[in-house]
């Protein structure tokens, strides 16, 4: 009988303990490296008009803030991140090599934002300095796509779809929602939704410098002053010049022209019309209050619970899953070992979980199923007593347990014969849920 190797465990080990990665994909100008900043929370990402991110850059996380650049041939080269801590621009200058000897880089940061994912910014897509490929040479679990308010189908061809990484396919998010209306891109990111909804799922609209400057420190006590002082001026003088950026600049008000340039690089319009009326309300509040007020109008909450939900739970669950699959191929001929990894996948929460993400990915419209079947998934992984589950309401027991076997077999036949791998997969883990459900009512575990 045939032992695995101690090195081939641990490599299967390392494969499932890996920080689950998340590319940040869109066009140029589109909010994207502010949207990167707010997730990695530093403000260590080059933001500004145009195009910024001109290298793949890995954010992690780790025990000090540096920056190192790897080149085409593996070697890495330190380099010390600029003022502010952000990423310098021209490293290949600095570092006395071409740029196309540039592979990416490698930015560790202290930040608690980075515990559990690993960002990757990327150039935007109709970057002259884009490598090939849609998401600019990075690999990942996960794809984070920032779309602009203008986006339609035809400009998805050039960004991640969900086949393109793995597990967890694709986040959508509309960039700098609030520039598109008054609701903050709220009706716009439903209507992108809907029209897109078949490659990338639902959309999320956030205001990415929002976000950025809630949760990277950047607000300062001097700068709610200044908010302070304006939200004192003449109510008809900052009405006209919070309609544009350069009549605010060049209004009469009652704060110095380079406070006012900062207040614009952290809040834009949108952040300082919220901010004076926070302070309208309460003139105590201060640079905590203001920031709560920032990031619940930003998206981000939202967006993070999207990531937790779809990113980093179903990497976790592919990962299980992969690492039980080479488990099995390493033990062939022990049995024990064997035995142990099939009765971890008979597992109840094994069940539950595989079928969570299979809803999730439903929902994120990463399978093509037909509507009916989507609705039978969606309704067996959702809450409630098997009756309502299985869409029998007050149906008997010795019904349900019918039921459930019927479509125990019919989900078997669905996966199998030629099916794509991901449907087969699919049919699978409803194939199982159905046999446990049948297993409890037949056995009178559940009324």
């Amino acid at each position: 009988m045939s032992l695995p190797t101690a090195d081939a465990v641990e490599a299967v080990a390392a494969r499932m303990l890996a920080t689950p990665s998340l590319v940040v994909a869109g066009p140029v100008s589109s909010g994207k490296s502010t949207l990167v900043n707010a997730l990695v929370g530093r403000r260590v990402a080059p933001t500004g008009a145009g195009e910024c991110t001109g290298l793949t850059a890995h954010y992690v996380r780790g025990p000090a803030d540096r920056l190192d650049v790897v080149l085409v041939d593996g070697t890495r080269r330190p380099l010390p991140l600029a003022a502010g801590g952000r990423v310098p621009a021209a490293v290949g200058d600095r570092l006395g090599v071409r740029p196309e000897d540039v592979d990416h880089l490698v930015v560790t940061l202290t930040s608690a934002a980075l515990d559990g994912l690993t960002v990757i910014d990327t150039p935007g897509t109709g970057s002259a300095r884009r490598p090939e490929g849609p998401t600019g040479g990075a690999h990942a679990d996960a794809a984070l796509v920032v779309l602009p308010a203008t986006a339609h189908a035809g400009d998805l061809d050039v960004l991640p779809g969900p086949a393109a990484h793995g597990p967890a396919g694709v986040v959508a998010v509309l960039g700098r929602a609030d520039t598109v209306g008054p609701d903050d891109g709220r009706e716009l990111a439903v209507d992108l939704g809907r029209r897109l909804g078949d490659r990338v799922g639902p959309v999320t609209p956030v205001i990415g410098l929002l976000a950025e400057t809630a949760v990277t420190g950047a607000l300062r006590t001097e700068d709610v002053g200044a908010l302070r002082l304006l939200a004192g001026a003449d109510p008809a003088v900052l009405e006209v010049a919070l309609l544009d950026a350069e009549l605010f600049t060049s209004a009469e008000l009652p704060v110095p022209v380079e406070a006012r340039l900062r207040l614009l690089e952290l809040l834009d319009l949108r952040g300082l019309a919220l901010g004076l009326a926070l302070l309208r309300a309460d003139a105590a509040a201060g640079v905590g209050e203001l920031c709560e007020a920032l990031l619940a109008a930003s998206g981000l909450a939202t967006l993070v619970g999207r990531l937790d939900d779809e990113v980093r739970a179903r990497t976790d669950l592919h990962a299980a899953t992969a690492g039980v699959r080479d488990l099995v191929a390493l033990g062939r001929g022990n049995e024990r070992l064997v035995d142990a990894v099939g009765a971890l996948r008979r597992r109840e929460a094994f069940g539950e979980r595989a079928l969570l993400d299979a809803r999730a990915r439903l929902r994120a419209g990463a399978l093509g199923l037909p509507a009916d079947l989507l609705d039978e998934v969606d309704r067996l992984a959702g809450p409630g007593p098997p009756d309502v589950r299985l869409a029998r309401p007050g149906a008997h027991p010795v019904e349900l347990a019918g039921h459930a076997a019927r479509r125990a077999a019919w989900w078997r036949a669905y996966g199998s014969w030629g099916s794509p791998r991901r449907i087969a997969d699919l049919a699978h883990v409803v194939h199982r849920t159905y046999v446990r459900l049948w297993r409890e009512l037949a056995a009178g575990q559940v009324a």
